[in-house]
């Protein structure tokens, strides 16, 4: 029967153990980013001129994950501290689920607090965080709970990155300034992100922009289609990491752009393969 083809796949031993371990690198290279910007605008994030207003929701998730909720510079920075050597405590200990569990509750409280300063990128590690908490990629037995959940998890953070693409694809379909091929120029017209040299030399008609509004559309339409094909999952990888490099360092969404290059190692790891003398190294 079909259904037992699909606990099949949960019962085979947990093969993505190298893509586990660059995306926690990936993460850790991330907050450890975004702690030092954060370490630059300590009183705007979380002191008395904080710029993003308590919530002030109710509840013992809320509560739990919005302990900065009134600020406090002294606590954000134990939080960052926190944060990284349980990060990093996941890395190198056999207690991964634990050490991410711990650095997820620091990294909610850190991202919550500052809600107006964050971007799409922020959300999204967060939400890879929290899958990760139930990966221990040691623990591979065949047929254990602990490997079906590591294949789950794995799983959830690869279908959440294809709902990334496809929900902002509708969206951008329902929008006239994407469908009218427009959306790029305007995006490099705001000051805030774009670079000088270029908002102040780009014409108003340009057609290689037009192009790649719509190649951004078509390409978030079909990500979640393609990632699934072995024939072109490395060519589609390859093709988000240039679009996404260009949203990072010319859009200016830096943290957007790294967070979904990340994000990448859920699917795919290239084979690099060294050679010294009559040795080679993979």
């Amino acid at each position: 029967m079909r259904y037992l083809h699909i606990l099949d796949f949960f019962n085979r031993p947990f093969s993505k153990q190298k893509n586990i371990r660059l995306l926690r690198w990936g993460v850790l290279f991330f907050y450890l980013v975004n702690n030092v910007q954060l370490c630059f605008m300590l009183d705007i994030s979380y002191g008395a001129g904080r710029i993003s207003p308590p919530l002030g929701q109710d509840g013992i998730s809320n509560y739990a994950l919005n302990l900065l909720d009134q600020g406090g510079v002294v606590m954000a920075i134990c939080m960052m501290i926190l944060l990284m050597l349980c990060l990093f405590g996941a890395l190198i200990t056999s207690y991964k689920r634990t050490f991410t569990f711990v650095a997820f509750f620091a990294a909610a409280n850190l991202t919550n607090s500052t809600y107006l300063l964050n971007s799409g990128g922020h959300h999204l590690m967060l939400l890879v965080l929290f899958f990760l908490c139930f990966v221990n990629e040691k623990k591979v037995e065949e047929g254990s709970w602990s490997n079906a959940i590591n294949k789950g998890a794995l799983l959830a953070i690869q279908i959440q990155i294809c709902l990334v693409y496809l929900v902002s694809a509708l969206y951008k379909i329902l929008g006239d300034v994407w469908l009218e091929g427009a959306a790029m120029w305007h995006s490099l017209m705001l000051q805030e992100y774009s670079l000088p040299i270029i908002y102040n030399n780009i014409p108003d008609s340009n057609l290689i922009l037009m192009i790649m509004t719509y190649f951004a559309i078509a390409y978030q339409f079909l990500f979640p289609i393609l990632i699934w094909i072995s024939a072109t999952r490395k060519w589609v990888l390859i093709l988000g990491i240039l679009m996404h490099l260009m949203i990072a360092f010319v859009f200016g969404l830096f943290s957007f752009g790294v967070a979904m290059i990340i994000c990448y190692f859920s699917f795919y790891i290239p084979k690099l393969q060294f050679s010294f003398g009559n040795r080679s190294i993979e």
